[in-house]
């Protein structure tokens, strides 16, 4: 499947979108995702487009469709005062080197928020620190439209969920004969909306929890589901040695309770509020309430 380039007037940026896979080469992808991705992946330029030039008239406009596979033309025309601007800037390739880092961005935060960011002096450029604490530069236009709602939610779909199905492992942005970007099926994971959480109050408190559920899969963070008194909540279990304590035999069950240091950390992103629970540390586990042995009477009466 792809979207192919078109000679016209400037302004205009010509952007050629292939996907690859099993699915593609026997002609089995869906052709209604097609769409969606083909919409999804417009919508995402348009942002690119709008990072670069402000909140001006973006289209995108598709030239041909068929049957599993989608050839299009996707020229970005800036109308308006914005037409003066793109046509007064003869490096259109600005909206390409976004989409292309912004890509490459989104690989590199594993769909993390940053954990830094620096402006670079006199320059357009930030440096960019993951939560590996590995460090990326890129244009400020770059790091915005990553980090961009509408443009989270585009990629996810011509992406992250394109590159989520069977058959379908890699993606690949060319523009003019050359590549821009590309991600495979390894890569979906991290395509999504970013959400760029500011921690506003942060405390630690020693509490009783009774235990409910907990989790010991790996990569799940050991999230608990624990009861503190009025409500069930899910915490996050951090303090290892606990953990070591129950590998190694400690007995325990849903209904013990534990005394632990809880930090509270409320964020906001946007006009969003969220806490998060992290028990830092088990200071004393106590079983819980004994249950009555149940006399069952002999097989056959």
């Amino acid at each position: 499947m792809q979207v192919a380039e078109h000679d016209v007037e400037e302004p205009g940026v010509g952007i050629l979108l292939t996907y690859k896979g099993p699915s593609v080469d026997d002609g089995t992808m869906d052709v209604y995702s097609a769409a969606a991705n083909m919409v999804a992946f417009s919508n995402y330029v348009v942002e690119a487009t709008k990072q670069l030039y402000g909140d001006v008239e973006v289209k995108a406009e598709v030239r041909a469709f068929q049957q599993g596979s989608f050839e299009t033309d996707l020229f970005f025309h800036v109308v308006g005062l914005g037409a003066t601007v793109l046509t007064a800037t003869p490096d259109v390739s600005s909206v390409l080197t976004a989409v292309k880092e912004s890509v490459d961005l989104f690989k590199f935060l594993r769909g993390k928020p940053p954990q830094k960011v620096e402006h670079i002096d006199q320059s357009n450029n930030v440096t960019v620190t993951n939560v590996n604490g590995n460090v990326i530069v890129v244009q400020t236009e770059s790091l915005n439209l990553t980090m961009d709602e509408k443009a989270g939610k585009a990629v996810g779909v011509f992406v992250g969920q394109a590159l989520a199905q069977p058959g379908v492992n890699q993606i690949e942005v060319h523009s003019g004969g050359q590549p821009l970007a590309v991600a495979t099926s390894n890569d979906a994971q991290y395509f999504h909306a970013i959400t760029d959480e500011t921690p506003i109050v942060e405390q630690t408190i020693q509490m009783g929890l009774t235990i409910q559920e907990p989790s010991f899969k790996d990569g799940s963070g050991h999230k608990w589901t624990m009861w503190d008194g009025e409500a069930s909540l899910q915490y996050t279990m951090e303090d290892e040695t606990f953990i070591g304590r129950i590998d190694n035999g400690e007995p325990f069950r849903k209904g013990d309770v534990l005394i632990c240091d809880v930090r509270f950390t409320q964020t906001r992103s946007g006009s969003k509020l969220k806490i998060q629970r992290t028990i830092l540390r088990v200071h004393d586990h106590k079983a819980g309430l004994e249950q009555s042995e149940i006399e069952l009477p002999p097989v056959g009466e």
